[in-house]
C-alpha cells in the first residue's frame, strides 16, 4: 500500500532550482521581526541571547570562518557542547557555506573516531577537549583548521570568541544552492555502524516548514530542548529555546526536576525529548503532583513511546495539550506523526494484543510504501513487491525531507537508496530497516527493525508485536524478543525487564516466568515463545538512550546458553 502525496516542484531537479537556499536565513528573518524577542537561554548559567544578538554574532562568526578558509563547501568538525555558543557556531557553520559534520560523543570513541575517518573534515571547530583529541589521533584528524570555543592552548587557529568581536557589517552569506550538501549527520549506529547522512540546504529549509506545519508551531513560543539538533530547528521558527541543565550526551540520566523547573519557569509551550527523559519527568510529576499547565505540546521521538508514558503527561499538560510522537529517521524526519488522544483512545489496546505500535498517517508531502522484506540492494521500486494492507513488510519513503545519500559509503548507498524506476533525475526512495505494515484507515504501524526481526521455522515474528503482549504483566516495564541459532531456525526468547530494575527472590521470579509463558501459549503470535528470561536494565543507544540494543541481548542470551545449557522454561538471572 502506498500513502503519497505529490511533491512541491522545487524538490524536483527537472524543475528550475532557487537561486539560493541556507536555513540561516530563517535567524536573520526573525532578527527582523522580533529583535529583542530571547533566542536562547541556559538554564545552567541563566545566560540568554537575543534573536538580533544571535544575528549579528552568526554574521560575524560566518565572516570569520569564510576567511580561515572554513567555507564554500569545506567540511567543518562540530565538538560544541549544547548551548549559545553551539547555536551561534551552527548557524555561522550554515552562513559561511561551511559544511558541519556532526557525531555523537556518546557512541564511543572508536565509532567516534571511525566517523571521523569517514568524513574527513578539513576543519574543527570545537571545545578544548576535541583539539587535544585530535592532536592524539593526528591520523584520523589530519591537519585542520582550527576554531576553538573556549580557551586555546597551543595547537593555533582562531577562537571562535575572536571571530565574534569583527563587527562585520552588511551580508556575508554564502551563495549556497538548493540542492548543494548542507550538512553531514551521523546515525547513532544503535543498529549497526554510524553512518554519514548527507543532507541539502533545500531540505532544511522544507524540515522547518513542515514540522511547523504539522504542530502548528508559532513565533514567540518557548521550547524546553532536550535535544540540541532538534531545537536548532525551534529557532529558525522564531521560538525561544531554554536549554535545561542536563547532559545532553546522556538523557537517560537527568535529574526530571530540573526539566520540570526549567518548563514551569519559562511557562514554556513545548518541550521535546527522548522516551527516556519523559518517563522520568512522567514519574517525577505524578510522585510530586504537580502539573506543567502552560506546555502545550510534548513532542517524543527516538524510539516506541510506552501508553504508560503518555498516560502519566497527558493529565499534567496544559488544558487542550497533546504528546506528539513523530515517526522518522536521520534519513528521513519527519515521516509521520500521531497524537496521544488516538493512543489512549484507540491504538494502545491494539499495541497491547499484538498489532506493534501505530506511528499515524504519513505527513503531506510524504509518500510512503511497505514492500516485502529482502537481503542485499535492490535497482529500483519496481523490484519492490509492494504489500497490501495489514501485511507486515519494509518501509520506504520518498519526500522533500528524505536524504539522497550516505557520504563516501557507496555500500550503504546500494543497500539503503532506491530509484524511482529507471529516472535517475527524479528522488530516490530510502529503505527505513524498519518493519510495519498500513491498516485500513491508512495509519502506518510500527513492528521494529528489519535487523531484530525472529526468523523462525514457522515464519519472522516481530518484535514490536511480540513485546506488545507480554508488557501488559504488571510487573514488567519493558520487554524484548530475540532470536537465538541460524536464520530460518531461530529460538525465540523474551526478555524482561521489571519495574524498578529489580531482580526478585527466586519463588516471585519462578511465578512471574510461569505467567509469562502462559501468555506465550494463551496467543498465536507467540506460541513459538517457551523461554522467559529477566534483565535487571536493558543496554539501549546512546543518542536517546530509548533504544533497547536486542543485538547485545542475544550476545548475551547466547552466552548464557553456552555457558549454563537452559531448561526450556528456565529463568536465568543477568547482569
Amino acid at each position: 500500500m502506498t500513502t503519497a502525496t505529490k511533491h512541491p516542484a522545487r524538490t524536483d531537479s527537472r524543475h528550475a532550482e532557487p537561486p539560493r537556499a541556507n536555513i540561516s536565513d530563517f535567524i536573520f528573518e526573525q532578527a527582523r521581526e522580533r529583535p529583542l524577542q530571547a533566542a536562547v537561554i541556559e538554564q545552567r548559567t541563566g545566560r540568554r541571547v537575543t534573536f538580533g544578538e544571535l544575528a549579528r554574532r552568526v554574521e560575524n562568526v560566518a565572516f570569520g570562518l569564510a576567511q580561515l578558509g572554513i567555507g564554500d563547501g569545506s567540511r567543518a568538525l562540530l565538538a560544541v557542547k549544547p548551548g549559545i555558543d553551539f547555536v551561534v557556531t551552527v548557524f555561522a557553520l550554515f552562513r559561511a557555506g561551511a559544511v558541519p559534520v556532526v557525531v555523537d560523543p556518546g557512541m564511543g570513541r572508536k565509532n567516534l573516531l571511525a566517523c571521523i575517518e569517514q568524513a574527513r573534515p578539513q576543519a574543527l571547530v570545537g571545545i578544548p577537549l576535541a583539539h587535544a583529541l585530535s592532536l592524539r589521533y593526528r591520523r584520523v584528524f589530519g591537519a585542520p583548521k582550527r576554531v576553538t570555543v573556549g580557551r586555546r592552548w597551543f595547537w593555533g587557529g582562531a577562537t571562535l570568541r575572536e571571530l565574534e568581536r569583527r563587527n562585520v557589517s552588511g551580508s556575508h552569506a554564502a551563495p549556497t544552492t538548493w540542492s548543494a550538501t548542507a550538512a553531514i549527520l551521523f546515525t547513532s549506529g544503535a543498529t549497526g555502524t554510524p553512518k554519514g547522512v548527507v543532507y541539502h540546504n533545500g531540505m532544511f529549509v522544507e524540515q522547518v516548514r513542515m514540522i511547523r506545519a504539522a504542530y502548528d508551531i508559532r513565533p514567540g513560543e518557548i521550547d524546553v530542548a532536550c535535544f540540541a539538533l532538534f531545537a536548532l530547528f525551534s529557532v529558525a521558527m522564531g521560538v525561544t529555546i531554554v536549554l535545561p541543565n542536563i547532559d545532553f550526551s546522556r538523557p537517560g540520566k537527568c535529574d526530571p526536576a530540573k526539566i520540570v523547573d526549567a518548563i514551569r519557569e519559562s511557562g514554556a509551550t513545548i518541550s521535546f525529548g527522548s522516551p527516556a527523559i519523559w518517563r522520568k519527568v512522567g514519574s517525577y510529576l505524578l510522585d510530586n503532583n504537580l502539573r506543567l499547565p502552560t506546555l502545550r505540546r510534548v513532542l517524543i521521538a527516538g524510539a516506541a513511546v510506552p501508553h504508560a508514558t503518555l498516560g502519566q503527561l497527558a493529565d499534567r499538560i496544559a488544558p487542550g495539550g497533546e504528546i506528539h510522537t513523530p515517526y522518522g529517521a536521520t534519513e528521513s524526519l519527519p515521516l509521520s506523526t500521531i497524537g496521544s488522544r488516538e493512543v489512549l483512545a484507540e491504538t494502545r489496546f491494539d499495541t497491547q494484543a499484538g498489532s506493534g505500535v501505530c506511528v499515524g498517517k504519513p505527513l503531506p508531502g510524504v509518500s510512503v510504501k511497505v514492500a516485502r522484506i529482502v537481503d542485499g540492494p535492490i535497482s529500483t521500486i519496481g523490484d519492490m513487491q509492494e504489500l497490501k494492507a495489514g501485511e507486515v513488510g519494509e518501509i520506504l519513503v520518498r519526500s522533500a525531507v528524505t536524504t539522497q545519500e550516505y557520504f563516501g559509503n557507496e555500500g550503504a548507498n546500494a543497500q539503503s537508496k532506491v530509484r524511482d524506476g529507471g529516472d535517475t533525475q527524479t528522488q530516490r526512495w530510502h529503505r527505513m530497516g524498519d518493519t510495519g505494515y498500513f491498516d485500513a484507515k491508512g495509519r502506518l504501524w510500527y513492528c521494529g527493525r528489519v535487523a531484530h526481526t525472529v526468523w523462525t521455522a514457522q515464519g519472522p515474528l516481530f518484535p514490536e508485536q511480540v513485546e506488545g503482549l507480554f508488557c501488559n504483566h504488571n510487573a514488567v516495564a519493558r520487554s524484548a524478543l530475540v532470536g537465538i541459532g541460524a536464520k530460518g531456525a531461530q529460538e525465540p526468547v523474551i526478555i524482561a525487564e521489571l519495574h524498578g530494575g529489580t531482580i526478585p527472590a527466586a519463588d516471585l521470579r519462578g511465578r512471574i516466568e510461569t505467567e509469562l509463558l502462559q501468555m506465550a501459549q494463551a496467543h498465536a503470535l507467540t506460541r513459538q515463545v517457551k523461554r522467559a528470561l529477566f534483565h535487571p536494565a536493558f543496554p539501549v543507544d546512546a543518542r536517546h538512550n530509548a533504544k533497547i540494543d536486542r543485538e547485545a541481548l542475544a550476545r548475551w542470551v547466547g552466552k548464557l546458553l553456552v555457558s549454563a545449557p537452559l531448561r526450556v522454561t528456565a529463568v536465568v538471572v543477568g547482569g
